[in-house]
Formats: structure tokens, sequence, C-alpha cells
């Protein structure tokens, strides 16, 4: 009996080849794990940039109306330096794309000048370079869709309708949650 306690005591705990086994087991499930959270940061962050597009879209609409007067939506630059810019005054009077805000005419005001994130690996583009919303009703005269996508082919489409009204799609369905353009 004495023998038997006296050989519990000493096989106690783990082999060396038991515990590199378990190392190399949670070394391969972090190794999956971390491009998987890498990419979900950067739909998240994805999705915040895209929600804060929309978001500025709806307030050039509004501002429209408030102020009386037409407020332009331009998007300066190419891909990854893309920026926007809401001002009043005349059509492609203001610009963003020198890394600050600027307008030409004196009559001309920027509202807000917005640039992507710096950490977030995505470009900017549109099939319209500038937006018009009228003081009238908000309607849009030119429509267009401004898409905002990752480098790994992510994208979100901000779609703008004739009535200024703005929607949120995903193209080819990628984005978990978002409705698929038509």
């Amino acid at each position: 009996m004495k023998r038997t306690a006296s050989l519990r005591r000493q096989n106690r705990g783990f082999t060396l080849v038991e515990l590199c086994t378990a190392a190399g087991i949670c070394a391969t499930l972090v190794s999956q794990a971390v491009p998987a959270l890498t990419q979900m940061r950067q739909q998240q962050a994805l999705r915040a940039q895209a929600e804060a597009l929309a978001t500025d879209l709806r307030l050039a609409r509004s501002e429209a109306v408030r102020a009386g007067e037409s407020v332009f939506f331009r998007i300066s630059g190419k891909g990854a330096n893309a920026c926007y810019v809401l001002h009043t005054g005349t059509r492609n009077d203001c610009d963003c794309s020198g890394g600050q805000a600027s307008c030409q005419a004196a009559d001309s005001h920027v509202i807000k000048a917005v640039w992507l994130t710096q950490g977030l690996a995505a470009s900017l583009r549109s099939n319209a370079e500038t937006l018009q919303f009228q003081q009238r009703q908000g309607l849009v005269t030119q429509t267009g869709s401004i898409e905002l996508k990752l480098d790994s082919g992510v994208a979100v489409r901000q779609v703008v309708a004739i009535t200024g009204r703005v929607r949120s799609c995903a193209p080819g369905g990628q984005l978990a949650g978002m409705p698929r353009c038509a």
C-alpha cells in the first residue's frame, strides 16, 4: 500500500512530450486565429468608415434644405489618398486633395472635409466626382454610388438616389449582415 501511494506521488504532472504536444496545438490554433481576427478588425473599420460616409451624405442633404442653398459633395484624390469635402458655393470650387480643405472663391465655404483613415487599407471610388444636393427637398441633380473597398476586395457601396436618400449595400454580398447590391 505504501509503495502504490509513493508511485502516485512520483507520477504527478506532465511529461516533456505532453507539454510539447500541447504547446504545438496552441501555436497552431493561434496562428490560424490571428489572420481571422485581423480581417474581422479591418471589416469593422470598413463598416465604421462606410457609416460615417453615409452620415455625411445625409448631412449634405439636410444642410441643403436647412440653409436654402445647394450643397456639394465632392470626392478628391485617388485610392487610399482620397478625401471628400462638403461645401457650398459653386460646383468643384472646393478641394481637399492637398491635405487641407480649401476653396477658390470667397462665396464658397467648406462644411466638412474627411480623409480616409490611415490605418485602413482601403480606397474610395465613385461614378460621379461631385453630387449636388439641391436646396429644395434635398434632391440630387446627379445620382451616384460611392464605394469604399479594402485591399482584400471586401467593399461597401453607398448608393444615392435622385431623392437624396442613401442606402448601403455590399457588392457580391461579401460583408455579413449587409444587403447584397442589386
